[in-house]
C-alpha cells in the first residue's frame, strides 16, 4: 500500500531520495559538507527572490554564491514563532509549489504555529527517517506500534487510520494508559506482532515499566528496535525501555515545522540529517558553539520551497559533538535537552500524557477560539489549574469548552480556567505547557536529560 499512497500524495521522490542518502551517508564530512552549501545557496537565493517576507527584511540582495553560502546564512536575521504566527502569508513562496501540505503544530511552548510544506519536501523528510530507521534494522513495510496521539474528530480520526494501514502499523493512545490500557496494548502487540515501536519516550516508559511489572516477557516480541522521540530521553528510561524489550533504543530528535532533524545511530550518537536542514548551535554572544559547549538550536530547512524556514529558533539546546566512528559523515549531537512533557494524573491514578492537552487545545484554536499560550499546571491530586491568553470576549466561551470537554475526562477533579496576559516562563529561559508540581516537588528545573 505504502509506494502508491506516497506517489498518489506527490511524495513518490522519497524511494529514490533514500538510495540517494544511502549512497552518500558515509562520504567525508567535507564532502556532505560542499554538498549541503550548494542546496544551502539555492535555497537562500529562492527565499530572497520568491518569498516577500525575507526579500523585504535582507539587506544583502546578492547572488549567495555555494563558498560563502554558511557565512551568509550568519549574518541573517533569525526567524521566530512569533514570525510564523505573524507572517504565515508573507513567508509562503510566491509563486510556489502547488501541491502542499498543511500543518499546525502548538510544540512544547504552546504558541500555536502553521506550516506550509511543499510535498517534494515531505518525501524527502521521509526518506531521512527511513535512513535513519534503517540504522537499526528497521525498514519500509515493517510493522509498528505507535505510541502516539489520538484527535477528537471523527474526520481526523479516519485519516490517522487510513495513514496507519498505509503504512502497517497500530495506534495506541497518548492520552490514556492505566493498567487496564497497557494491558490492551500488551495484548494488541502480541496479536499483530509488530517490528519495532514507535512513540513518545514517556508514553513507552509506562508500557514497558507495565509490561515488566506484570511479568510478561517483552523480549519474546523479538523488536527490532524501539525509537523514542517528542520528549527527552533519560538514561534510566532507556534502560528500562532495552531490559524490558531485549532491544536497542534508538532517540530521534525533530519538529513539527522541519520534521526530522536527527537519528541515533548504532554507536549512540545523534546524526543530524544534514542533507535535508542546516543546525546552527549558538551560544548566547552568537557565536557557534563548539564541540562539547551548549547552545541554542537554529535550523535552516533546505527543502521547503512553499514556506522557506531560515534561521527558524526552535527554543531547544544541544552541545555538537566529534565525528562518530559509525564512519558517517553527518555532524553529530553530544546532547539534546527541552520539550519534555510531564504528566496529569486524575483521581484514582489515571495518568494523561501532556500531548492530550495540545490536542485539546489545537482542535479548540481549529474550531475559532482564539486561544493564545497556555500552561497546564496540577498542583494537588484533585486540582487543575488552566492559564490561557485570550481576549476577555472569548473568556466564558472557552471556559466552558474546556469545562465540558475535561469534565467528562477527569471526573472528580476540580479545573479552574483563568485568563492571563502571558505566560512565565522557567529559571532556564524554557516555557513548559505542563506543571506537575504535586508530583515533581515544586522543581523549577526543566533540564530531564
Amino acid at each position: 500500500m505504502y509506494p502508491g499512497v506516497v506517489r498518489i500524495r506527490g511524495e513518490g521522490a522519497v524511494f529514490a531520495r533514500l538510495r540517494e542518502l544511502r549512497a552518500i551517508e558515509r562520504l567525508p564530512t567535507e564532502d556532505l559538507l560542499r554538498r549541503q552549501r550548494a542546496q544551502l545557496a539555492s535555497m537562500l537565493n529562492y527565499a530572497r527572490e520568491r518569498s516577500p517576507y525575507y526579500g523585504a527584511r535582507w539587506s544583502d540582495r546578492s547572488q549567495v554564491l555555494a563558498d560563502a553560502a554558511h557565512e551568509r546564512l550568519a549574518e541573517l536575521p533569525f526567524l521566530t514563532k512569533r514570525d510564523l504566527q505573524e507572517f504565515r502569508e508573507e513567508l509562503l513562496a510566491r509563486p510556489g509549489p502547488k501541491r502542499v501540505t498543511r500543518k499546525t503544530t502548538g510544540g512544547s511552548t504552546g504558541e500555536p504555529v502553521t506550516v506550509v510544506k511543499d510535498r517534494r519536501a515531505t518525501a524527502y523528510e521521509m526518506a531521512a527517517s527511513w535512513l535513519g530507521y534503517g540504522w537499526h534494522g528497521v525498514q519500509i513495510g515493517d510493522r509498528a506500534a505507535r505510541f502516539w496521539g489520538s484527535p477528537y474528530t471523527l474526520k481526523r480520526r479516519l485519516r490517522f487510520a487510513a495513514a496507519d494501514f498505509a503504512m502497517h502499523r497500530i495506534r495506541f493512545s497518548a492520552f490514556a494508559f492505566d493498567e487496564g490500557d497497557l494491558e490492551h496494548y500488551w495484548r494488541a502487540c502480541k496479536r499483530f506482532r509488530p517490528d519495532y515501536f514507535y512513540g513518545y519516550v514517556s508514553m513507552l516508559e509506562a508500557f514497558a515499566a507495565f509490561v515488566k511489572s506484570s511479568g510478561y516477557d517483552g523480549a519474546a516480541l523479538r523488536l527490532k528496535s524501539v525509537v523514542t522521540t517528542s520528549e527527552v530521553l533519560a538514561p534510566s528510561q532507556r534502560s528500562l525501555i532495552q531490559s524490558t524489550f531485549g532491544t536497542r533504543v534508538q532517540d530521534e530528535y525533530g519538529c513539527g515545522e522541519v520534521g526530522a532533524i536527527a537519528y541515533e545511530c548504532e554507536e549512540g550518537r545523534l546524526h543530524v540529517m544534514s542533507e535535508n536542514v542546516v543546525v546552527e548551535i549558538l551560544t548566547p554572544t552568537g557565536e557557534p558553539a563548539q564541540p562539547g559547549e551548549p547552545g541554542e538550536i537554529v535550523v535552516t530547512d533546505l527543502g521547503n520551497r512553499a514556506m522557506p524556514l531560515v534561521r527558524y529558533r526552535l527554543g531547544d539546546f544541544a552541545v555538537p559533538g566529534l565525528p562518530c566512528r559509525c564512519g558517517r559523515g553527518f555532524p553529530v549531537l553530544e546532547r539534546i535537552w527541552g520539550r519534555a512533557y510531564d504528566f496529569v494524573e486524575a483521581p484514582g491514578g489515571r495518568r494523561y500524557h501532556g500531548e492530550y492537552f495540545m490536542y485539546l487545545i489545537e482542535e479548540l484554536r481549529a474550531a475559532g477560539r482564539p486561544i493564545g499560550q497556555f500552561q497546564i499546571v496540577q498542583e494537588s491530586a484533585g486540582s487543575l489549574a488552566i492559564a490561557i491568553v485570550m481576549p476577555e470576549s472569548a473568556r466564558s466561551e472557552v471556559q466552558a469548552d474546556i469545562l465540558s470537554r475535561l469534565g467528562r475526562t477527569l471526573p472528580g477533579m476540580e479545573i479552574t480556567v483563568s485568563r492571563v496576559a502571558g505566560i512565565s516562563r522557567e529559571s532556564s529561559g524554557k516555557m513548559r505547557v505542563i506543571r506537575n508540581r504535586w508530583l515533581e516537588g515544586g522543581d523549577d528545573n526543566d533540564d530531564r536529560s
